[in-house]
């Protein structure tokens, strides 16, 4: 690796103790299908189905989230995830960052693509452990998380497999934008404005053995990305996990058919993705309101990074907020990558017949 990519990844992880202070201002049941008719092709008809189906695609999953609770879990486990992800990635760019400068380049990049690594592969077996619950299950018996994603021990390998695949070529888009300098650029003036500073930059001010660096900041930043980069190669690589549990298939077998299948749904998955997408960004656009009222209410305090607790709380506050509402969102995706399956297997959508359900145990 040469020294113009060294000096990008020290600056960028924090090792420059003299960088300047930043100014802030079950359950599947057995019903019939539920079959999803396209609109006829005369004009802009079929795009026009394409995108009624996507919505109803998205409306069924959201459907089938409130009627089984219990896909909660999948919800609470990929946060879990998330956050071992996010401590894992924190402690790297500490033990990185002067005075300790413990980490040179080929570690760090081996660390990180082994974090990346453990990370997607939990969620792929959640995935998988997901896609078996929902597609389980005899007549007038519950199938539960649980049992779906115990089911899913025989897959491990060629999860693993894919696993590896994925966090490869992950952790290579990753260092190809951390080199052009793009990743601090989009970003950091984003989180460097209320109410994220609040939570992301007091650590630069403060003292001890994490203070002085932009490590947190740093942090989420990698954790945006690496995860924006993920989700677009999971969205492009849709069926392979279903192929994969559902099918039994071999893992190139997977990756040539989802590529077929995924003809069959482009538009419906665009469709189900954008909005999953503009649901979470028009969330985060309320983040705007704290510069607002912080205007109203502190204006001789907006140039200061340090708004008191009471405004602290209020930000992290937001963020856990903002963070829950992504993985339940996860967890509709999730489901709408099974309906988005079925449907481009079969032409119909399996649905969710309300009534007893066996207690779980």
């Amino acid at each position: 690796m040469n020294m113009h990519t060294n000096e990008i990844v020290k600056r960028y992880m924090g090792w420059c103790p003299n960088t300047p202070a930043m100014r802030t201002a079950p359950t599947i049941l057995s019903p019939p299908p539920v079959t999803l008719h396209a609109v006829e092709p005369d004009g802009g008809g079929e795009r026009s189905g394409r995108i009624d189906r996507g919505i109803a695609i998205t409306a069924e999953s959201l459907k089938i989230l409130k009627r089984n609770k219990q896909f909660l879990w999948f919800s609470l486990l990929t946060g879990l995830v998330l956050a071992f992800m996010f401590t894992a990635q924190y402690g790297l760019r500490l033990l990185g960052t002067y005075p300790y400068d413990a980490i040179d380049f080929p570690r760090w990049l081996v660390l990180t693509f082994a974090i990346d690594l453990i990370s997607i592969f939990c969620l792929t077996v959640l995935l998988a452990g997901l896609l078996m619950s929902l597609s389980s299950g005899d007549p007038g018996r519950s199938v539960s998380f649980r049992e779906g994603l115990f089911r899913t021990k025989k897959y491990l390998k060629p999860l693993f497999a894919w696993s590896v695949i994925l966090a490869f070529v992950g952790t290579t888009l990753y260092i190809l934008l951390l080199n052009s300098g793009l990743i601090p650029f989009t970003l950091f003036p984003v989180l460097n404005q209320f109410p994220f500073n609040f939570v992301l930059l007091p650590e630069f001010y403060s003292t001890g053995p994490i203070g002085g660096t932009f490590a947190m900041l740093i942090t989420v930043t990698f954790m945006i990305f690496a995860t924006g980069i993920n989700i677009v190669l999971f969205i492009l690589t849709l069926f392979v996990v279903p192929l994969l549990v559902l099918e039994n298939k071999r893992l190139p077998e997977a990756v040539t058919e989802t590529v077929s299948l995924m003809k069959n749904v482009w538009g419906e998955t665009i469709v189900c993705f954008l909005l999953f997408g503009l649901v979470l960004f028009v969330v985060s656009l309320t983040s705007l309101l704290f510069r607002v009222v912080y205007g109203f209410v502190a204006p001789h305090m907006s140039l200061f990074w340090y708004p008191g607790a009471g405004w602290i709380a209020a930000a992290v506050l937001f963020m856990v907020a903002l963070c829950s509402l992504s993985v339940i969102i996860s967890t509709i995706a999730g489901i709408a990558t099974f309906n988005l399956y079925t449907y481009g297997k079969t032409g119909g959508m399996s649905g969710i017949v309300e009534g007893k359900k066996e207690e779980m145990t």
